[in-house]
């Protein structure tokens, strides 16, 4: 490895420099711990039982979705916010709700394609949670960009 390279934080090499790429290494980061907690909560928590929840029963794997999502979502708005959209004017009360608030939207498309993809293709229910997950990714780059942590323009 040659001397130069050596000592240089990740932001000094241009590839790191790219929003979209911090975004998605951010977002992967954000998916793996997800998926582990999803996985650890299907497979050996729940035990693929059903889930009694103030009464009533709930699939194993959306019990894992709803834990797991929410341990993802915490972790994929420090990294934004902190990694990818650190310019932003807005007020940290204010990115999280937004923030949350897609989240919220992207809970229910996940829910939809992981119950699509268990219940109609009978695919393994970690494997269902990557993809439905992957198949969302692309789009909510754009949407956090424009919306959850905008920039304010001067009004000077």
């Amino acid at each position: 490895m040659p001397s130069n390279v050596i000592g240089k934080t990740l932001n000094q090499y241009r590839f790191f420099q790219n929003k979209v790429v911090r975004f998605f290494l951010s977002a992967g980061v954000a998916m793996l711990v997800d998926v582990t907690i999803y996985f650890i909560t299907f497979n050996f928590i729940f035990v693929k039982d059903v889930v009694m929840i103030f009464g009533h029963p709930n699939k194993a794997h959306n019990v894992s979705l709803l834990i797991s999502y929410s341990c993802g979502v915490i972790v994929n708005f420090l990294l934004t916010k902190y990694a990818v959209f650190a310019n932003s004017t807005l007020a940290s009360r204010r990115q999280f709700i937004r923030f949350s608030f897609i989240a919220f939207i992207g809970f229910f498309a996940n829910y939809a394609l992981l119950r699509f993809f268990i219940e109609i293709f009978y695919i393994a229910p970690t494997l269902a949670r990557i993809i439905s997950a992957l198949s969302l990714g692309f789009s909510s780059y754009y949407v956090h960009k424009l919306f959850t942590f905008k920039i304010k323009p001067n009004n000077d």
